[in-house]
């Protein structure tokens, strides 16, 4: 490590103090950075680098969502080291969500110390692999979040990277702020990881400034290389955020190369808009996302009873408690099976009595098979109709070998293999675009419906799939309306009108249609009696 010269020409004294009240000045002309080319080159800041200082300049909290491979990390860890190379006792505190990254971050600062004039380097105090301390005071730490060695200390910036991997986000965060001094500076800098508390911070009233950076920002974003095909996603985003061919023909070849022609991986790592990048994230179970949307409690209809319709309810009950789970229905018209569409859904929190009153209610409108989740309060609803006579229900037989026959029992059983069933069937019916989802509820859901850690689809940490689940039991409930379909096919219409009614519901022409054209004739008037009638 080089030290500071005994001896200062006025020249050099000039450049010190130009250095240290001009950090762009600074950063051009002495750190070195190393380029996506394996170069050794300085750091001239890029449009998404400038982007960040001018949002910095405004408010010393900033929080910044970007796309990957923009050099934010690098003007963050930059504009820091200025800080600490000219202020005696500054302390920088970086936050990583992994050692490995921590570590990573931590070599930008030793490089752009290691490259240092001879007159720039101030002597180290201290240097380990997580820690650089020059002798006037200033002082750099890259941990892991979450990690003790962190604490105890009082630092005036704070960068905390990546922060919307963290497992705990709120509580690092807070445990982060705890350790700023009086006016820190502090920068929350991450690519989006699903509709975690990560996203509530973005949208939140906080004091931080919001900037989002998407690689158009970047000024390499572009290929030369006109690629043999075009994806129509991305002809979409073209059209739609005006690429320039360069910067479309670039987008293609990251979507193949770098993202394995994953659409959701792209909007992920790629992002043209904050909303998409939040929806995008994680690990998505559901290829559809459905942005600017909301679960919408209560009860919504959307299609009247059709005379000439089969329908099915789906049923997912639960306690009726403030805090917990919705009670959900959603009815179907599954007249078509491969073009089923939704009726009506309610989503509430409401005692079990109740939720069954309104199932009740629904399936005497609708004249439909229910279909109950079995398990837990489910048993409930099921004891409620048939209570009140309503039989229509879905019913599941066993083989009982005690008792050496068959027995049959009512709802449906939901467990590890019945519910991978369940849940494949949904998202063939939503990726194949058989079932319109046309209930925010239900695509509000869908966006935050992911694969945890131990690769079970399930709900986002604090999030609800009440809806997904009644809608996944309505479409498993179908395979037992085949017999009220027929029916249905089979009641006559008593007019053309009824006739035009029973062949849109059902998709079937009426054979015996020939009839009503031949009574429609017989009434009209023949030409004679048009003719000297008028």
């Amino acid at each position: 490590m080089g030290k500071r010269p005994l001896q200062f020409t006025k020249k050099v004294r000039a450049e010190l103090i130009r250095c240290r009240g001009d950090f762009q000045y600074f950063s051009k002309k002495y750190l070195k950075i190393v380029d996506k080319h394996g170069k050794l080159v300085h750091l001239v800041p890029n449009r998404a680098q400038r982007s960040f200082l001018a949002a910095h300049e405004k408010n010393p909290w900033v929080y910044v969502l970007k796309a990957r491979k923009l050099g934010l990390t690098t003007i963050i860890a930059a504009y820091n080291f200025w800080c600490t190379l000219f202020t005696p006792n500054y302390s920088v505190l970086v936050l990583a969500h992994t050692d490995i990254a921590a570590k990573q971050i931590f070599r930008i600062y030793t490089r752009f110390y290691d490259n240092l004039p001879a007159f720039l380097s101030f002597s180290i105090k201290l240097l380990n692999k997580h820690e650089l301390m020059l002798e006037h005071g200033g002082y750099i730490h890259a941990a892991t979040a979450g990690s003790d060695s962190a604490r105890g200390s009082t630092y005036q910036s704070i960068h905390c990277s990546e922060f919307a991997m963290y497992d705990k986000i709120d509580s690092l965060i807070a445990s982060a702020m705890s350790t700023a001094g009086e006016n820190a500076t502090v920068v929350l800098e991450t690519t989006a990881n699903g509709l975690n508390e990560a996203h509530r911070l973005f949208y939140g009233d906080n004091g931080f400034e919001k900037l989002f950076i998407s690689w158009k920002d970047a000024e390499d974003a572009v290929s030369d290389k006109k690629p043999p095909w075009i994806p129509k996603e991305i002809k979409q985003i073209s059209d739609q955020y005006g690429l320039k061919k360069k910067q479309m023909y670039w987008a293609v070849e990251t979507y193949t190369k770098k993202c394995a022609a994953n659409w959701n991986t792209f909007l992920q790592e790629y992002p043209l808009e904050a909303h998409l990048a939040f929806i995008s994230a994680g690990r998505k179970f559901f290829n559809r996302i459905f942005p600017h949307v909301k679960a919408a409690p209560g009860y919504h209809q959307y299609q009247e009873r059709l005379k000439y319709s089969a329908y099915v309810i789906g049923v997912d009950s639960a306690s009726g408690s403030d805090h917990g789970d919705y009670s959900c229905f959603v009815t179907i018209n599954c007249t078509d099976k491969k073009k089923p569409s939704i009726a009506s859904v309610l989503y509430e929190r409401i005692p079990p009595s109740a939720f069954a009153q309104k199932v009740l209610d629904e399936a005497k409108k609708y004249d439909a098979l229910v279909c109950v989740e079995s398990n837990g309060y489910g048993l409930s609803v099921i004891e409620y109709l048939t209570g009140h006579e309503w039989g229509n229900l879905y019913r599941r037989t066993r083989y009982d070998r005690a008792s050496n026959r068959w027995t049959e029992n009512l709802g449906f059983n939901t467990n590890v293999s019945t519910r991978s069933v369940m849940l494949a069937r949904l998202q063939e019916y939503i990726s194949m675009e058989w079932l319109d989802v046309v209930d925010d509820t239900l695509k509000s859901e869908m966006n935050t419906f992911v694969f945890n850690k131990n690769g079970k689809p399930e709900a986002d940490v604090g999030k609800h799939d009440d809806c997904i689940m009644g809608t996944a039991l309505a479409l498993m409930g179908m395979d037992q309306c085949e017999p009220e379909v027929e029916v249905k096919k089979r009641e006559k219409p008593g007019s053309i009108s009824e006739m035009l009614q029973f062949e849109l519901q059902t998709g079937k022409l009426y054979r015996k249609s020939s009839h009503f054209f031949e009574q429609e004739e017989e009434a009209l008037p023949s030409p004679s009696e048009v003719l000297y009638r008028n």
